[in-house]
């Protein structure tokens, strides 16, 4: 790292920012129950953004320092990315300075032995009865030590722990997927969920066309509830302010005249259990928690340093994980009415500038009134500004890699194809 800094501080930039990552990871490989390989794999990586100011513009670029490279090679590669950052600039902006900060330490079951946590994480998986089963399971557990450093001053650290098992559940002739990625250990959580993609695959394999396509309620759970609500959050971005494409301003209704549940959005930097945790962003700023909209109302921004200082606004950072407050009704309590839960998509997509999001949904659950029936060979399509009013938040609460939440979301008048 020394004679990085050193070739760095010699080279005549406007600033400099290097991100050092030292990665160990266990991996264990099976097919059905049985173990067809394992490894241990440790590497550092290191990348290096060089900062160049053309005509009172500051310009980027970004590139990899690789352990073969000797002093000459990295220098040129230096030489090369400045040459590069001058044909990519951008107004004028400051980079973040040194800010007091004391490294966290992250607390999680998944630090210590390795191949223990692996173990017991496998024991429990594989002793989960169904119909349906594992024809492939795959685990990931990765230890990360990460720095970052500036020419401002700034050095920050922190270390993580995350655990990624991918699993193929299959039933028959049929085959699904899911990666569960995790920042701390629950056995009795992996064991329900691991059941339900079980459950899944088997109703896969059962579900039916859907016949009856009139417009019912539809109900979006997991990945796509936090999808959806990224339209919210992105259009409180700085980028989204500056750049004149934000649809609601500060003390606006984000929702208009609500008839369903007011939205409650904070943005934090980590929450217990979602692997997308962080203590500062790639820029080394400190991450602080804000909160974006209240009951409705759009309260603040959020984002990078650089829109930040665009806006004379204090950079927040780009905070990674969405935490928005659960709603009063349970999935039990949506079956007053007919609906179609959602379970798989194909690819559900979104527009953040016009609103428009949907997708072919290759599983769900058609409630006819008395009983959940699976159903696919259908597409569901909308707009997030005419359906916003009437949103409906469930009781259950869901973490994911970059989101804590609710855990379902119940839309009305959405197109069914």
């Amino acid at each position: 790292m020394k004679k990085y800094i050193e070739l760095l501080d010699s080279s005549n930039l406007f600033g400099w920012k290097i991100i050092e990552i030292k990665k160990k990871s266990t991996e264990l490989y099976y097919i059905l129950d049985k173990l067809e390989t394992n490894r241990s794999t440790y590497e550092t990586l290191y990348s290096v953004t060089v900062y160049v100011l053309n005509d009172n513009k500051v310009g980027a670029s970004t590139f990899e320092i690789y352990p073969y490279m000797d002093n000459a090679e990295i220098k040129r590669k230096i030489e090369l990315n400045k040459e590069n950052a001058g044909f990519a600039l951008n107004e004028y902006y400051e980079l973040p300075r040194y800010e007091d900060f004391t490294e966290k330490k992250v607390e999680s079951n998944l630090s210590g032995n390795p191949i223990k946590v692996l173990e017991k994480v496998k024991d429990a998986i594989f002793k989960v009865k169904s119909d349906a089963y594992l024809s492939a399971t795959e685990f990931f557990l990765t230890e990360l030590d990460e720095r970052l450093i500036n020419s401002n001053g700034i050095d920050v650290k922190q270390k993580s722990y995350k655990l990624n098992i991918e699993l193929i559940p299959t039933y028959k002739d049929v085959e699904t997927y899911k990666m569960l990625e995790l920042g701390n250990v629950n056995i009795t959580e992996i064991k329900k969920e691991v059941k339900e993609l079980l459950n899944l695959a088997i109703k896969r394999y059962e579900a039916k066309e859907l016949e009856e396509k009139e417009n019912i309620n539809i109900i979006l759970e997991n990945d796509e509830v936090a999808q959806l609500l990224s339209f919210f959050t992105d259009d409180l971005s700085y980028g989204a302010k500056y750049q004149h494409i934000n649809i609601n301003e500060l003390n606006d209704s984000v929702q208009g005249k609500i008839k369903g549940d007011k939205l409650n959005i904070k943005m934090v930097p980590n929450y217990e259990g979602c692997i997308g945790s962080r203590d500062f962003d790639l820029d080394g700023v400190i991450l602080k928690e804000v909160s974006l909209i209240e009951k409705g109302i759009a309260k603040n921004r959020y984002g990078s340093f650089r829109f930040g200082y665009y806006l004379n606004e204090k950079p927040t950072g780009i905070l990674p994980i969405t935490l928005v407050k659960e709603g009063r009704k349970t999935l039990e309590d949506f079956k007053q009415n007919k609906y179609i839960r959602c379970a798989r998509f194909s690819n559900m997509q979104l527009d953040s500038n016009t609103g428009f999001f949907g997708g072919e949904v290759r599983l769900g659950f058609y409630f006819d009134g008395k009983k959940e029936i699976p159903v696919t060979g259908f597409s569901i399509s909308g707009n997030i500004n005419e359906l916003k009013k009437e949103l409906y938040l469930s009781k259950e609460v869901v973490s994911l890699p970059n989101y804590h939440g609710p855990k379902y979301i119940l839309i009305k008048g959405m197109k069914i194809a």
